[in-house]
């Protein structure tokens, strides 16, 4: 089991990768329900495509339940695919995400947004 210390009946954030894009959340909170009780249940979508990004995130009230859920259907197949199921890191304890500046011009100069027009 992970390292992170979990405390006794605390709520549990779980978070499942590897999911088939036609997962849903009522999906997700079906399958862990069998478990325990589901507070929480979201798959991710891309904001732009609406699709499905493979991941989601379940919240169970009970830690028992949650290690029980985890034990159980970590690597399991669904639609073809073997799921990874393990508790969710907080965000404080997540690599941070890389920035990438913005394009310049071929002379290391910010391009600007506005568009050229030819000078007569």
């Amino acid at each position: 089991m992970d390292p992170i210390v979990l405390r006794l009946n605390s709520m549990v954030n779980i978070f499942i990768a590897n999911l088939d894009w036609e997962i849903t959340s009522d999906d997700l909170k079906s399958t862990f329900s069998s478990f325990g009780e589901v507070t929480y249940a979201h798959v991710v979508y891309d904001r732009e495509t609406k699709r499905s990004k493979g991941y989601g995130y379940v919240e169970m009230t009970n830690s028992d339940s949650a290690i029980n859920a985890i034990e159980a259907l970590n690597g399991v197949e669904i639609n073809g695919r073997k799921i990874d199921v393990k508790i969710a890191s907080p965000k404080g304890n997540r690599p941070e995400k890389k920035k990438f500046d913005k394009p310049k011009g071929k002379d290391n100069y910010e391009r600007s947004s506005r568009p050229r027009t030819r000078r007569d």
